[in-house]
């Protein structure tokens, strides 16, 4: 042995080893997936914001497509339920439109989420002057450039928001 090095007693090592070994067993790495991706690891296109998963699409549809891929994504289109999740969407809008949970094709008039939120107790952001039926046609509600909602035709392509609760708590949320 060099002069100078320090000499542990075998059992000492073997006893340090097997713990650093323990500890790297329970170490879960899915931990930082979650705190990284609270929407998911295999998820990494949705937002995170107050309780839910976002996705902000890149394509254009028709509200139903929209509605339908939403679905395809265990979402479905967003019910805007508050002031803040209606700056969270306007900040992440990208100067487009974007289809909202929102529709009166059941009965012109009777808007409705898509969720079954309550229409007349929630939250509503419309365009002055909005909705309008112009046309007596438009049934479906997208977030307009100006960041407020407008009654389009549903069968206009523009892009969508979907919106999924968060499937799991994050270990590093409080």
């Amino acid at each position: 042995m060099a002069a100078g090095a320090a000499w542990a007693p075998p059992r000492v090592v073997s006893s340090i080893s097997s713990k650093l070994h323990q500890e790297k067993q329970e170490w879960n790495f899915s931990s930082w997936d979650s705190f990284l991706f609270p929407c998911g690891a295999d998820s990494r296109e949705w937002e995170y914001f107050s309780g839910n998963c976002y996705y902000f699409s890149l394509a254009r549809l028709s509200w139903e497509r929209a509605r339908e891929r939403c679905r395809e994504r265990r979402a479905d289109l967003v019910v805007v339920g508050s002031f803040a999740e209606q700056q969270f969407l306007m900040s992440r809008a990208r100067n487009e439109r974007f289809w909202i949970g929102l529709t009166d094709r059941n009965s012109e008039g009777n808007w409705e989420w898509v969720d079954g939120t309550d229409y007349k107790s929630s939250f509503t952001f419309w365009q002055e002057g909005e909705p309008n039926d112009s046309g007596n046609n438009e049934d479906c509600a997208h977030l307009w450039i100006s960041g407020k909602w407008n009654d389009v035709h549903c069968t206009f392509e523009c892009f969508f928001v979907c919106e999924r609760p968060l499937a799991q708590k994050s270990p590093f949320s409080h």
